[in-house]
């Protein structure tokens, strides 16, 4: 209960003037009502409210309101006048360069089967790919047709197969193309080019670099592989003619030669190499077409089969993700060099017959 005390004076001047008691019963009163409407006092600390003040900003004279709905998507852009398909700026480069050269996957590194059968398993899914299936259709004569020979659909698979061997890379006018021609001659294995360059989305070509090369099918090492020198193992691109490495000759004597060739062959997406695994450790990836020390290839060996004095435990068919396979020649008698530390023959010697004959010697 709340007691007021009031002074002597005060007391006097309330009894002797009741406007100035009015007023001051009001205040009381006031006063009272406060102290009852307050919020109670907490018992204890743990019990204590926290109480945060709230502030408010107003908005900005030039506030614009958040949309209410998602914003449309933007309509693509229509194509520039002019501009040609992936299969048409192909054709555009088969006609600049006719004389394309590439590894048919249906034969190399091993027949997969009948060509023609082939052709008419996979007919459907040619189909299922009109920009390609209207343009092969198009530029023989083949176009409005709604039944096809089966000499037609072979005739349409390996134009297919001829527009995949070309390898494009977008660019901001186009793409960056590369592709491999062979020269016509006579001999095992014929001279070609390595051509590299620009076409536009008007089918305009730029020609960057021609680089002469041998159009053969890769039958090479995976790119990264170490090759033994006197110097030290270095990696199988990084390699010159001159170049001195490790070889052997017809004694079996270890001996240091320098090379006589080098070689690089451009490769598809969907070639593969042997991964190599042997129970010391050593491991190779080369083509599966590669031949061995001892007459094989590579794609010959097997499981639990020995290799260079070592039992092989893994021979797996693995894709390759580079750009090209590498070969190498050293001088001397027999042509074989280190690749991993395994011993192996090179494949650019036209005129080396000594690991044939060993072969068939065994």
């Amino acid at each position: 209960m709340t007691v007021l005390m009031w002074p002597t004076k005060c007391d006097k001047l309330l009894r002797d003037n009741p406007l100035t008691r009015l007023t001051a019963w009001l205040v009381i009163g006031l006063a009272l009502l406060l102290v009852a409407c307050a919020p109670p006092a907490p018992t204890d600390a743990g019990s204590a409210a926290t109480v945060e003040a709230i502030t408010s900003t107003g908005l900005p004279p030039d506030h614009t309101p958040p949309p209410t709905a998602a914003l449309p998507t933007p309509t693509p852009l229509p194509a520039s006048p002019g501009e040609l398909s992936i299969s048409e700026l192909k054709y555009r480069l088969l006609a600049e360069f006719p004389d394309i050269f590439f590894c048919d996957r249906d034969f190399y590194p091993l027949p997969l089967g009948d060509e023609m059968e082939l052709a008419l398993q996979r007919f459907a899914e040619l189909q299922a790919n009109p920009e390609e299936f209207d343009a092969i259709l198009a530029h023989n004569d083949l176009a409005g047709l709604g039944k096809f020979s089966d000499e037609q659909k072979l005739l349409i698979y390996r134009e297919h197969k001829q527009l995949a061997a070309i390898r494009f890379e977008p660019t901001a006018s186009g793409y960056q193309f590369q592709l491999q021609v062979a020269k016509t001659g006579g001999g095992a294995k014929l001279s070609g080019e390595r051509i590299s360059g620009l076409i536009d989305s008007q089918g305009a070509i730029t020609v960057q670099e021609r680089k002469a090369t041998i159009a053969t099918c890769p039958i090479c090492l995976a790119a990264g592989t170490l090759i033994d020198t006197p110097s030290g193992p270095l990696p199988v691109e990084s390699l010159r003619p001159g170049t001195v490495v490790w070889t052997l000759d017809r004694a079996g004597v270890r001996v240091a030669q320098p090379l006589l060739r080098t070689g690089s062959t451009p490769v598809p997406d969907t070639h593969q190499v042997v991964h190599l695994v042997l129970d010391d450790g050593r491991q190779l990836w080369v083509s599966p077409g590669h031949p061995t020390a001892d007459g094989r290839r590579v794609g010959q060996i097997q499981v639990g089969g020995a290799l260079d004095g070592a039992a092989v435990l893994s021979a797996e068919r693995v894709t390759y993700s580079g750009y090209a396979t590498y070969d190498l020649l050293p001088a001397g008698e027999t042509g074989f060099y280190w690749a991993n530390g395994i011993l192996i023959a090179s494949t650019l010697g036209e005129d080396n017959n000594w690991t044939r004959k060993n072969a068939e010697g065994r």
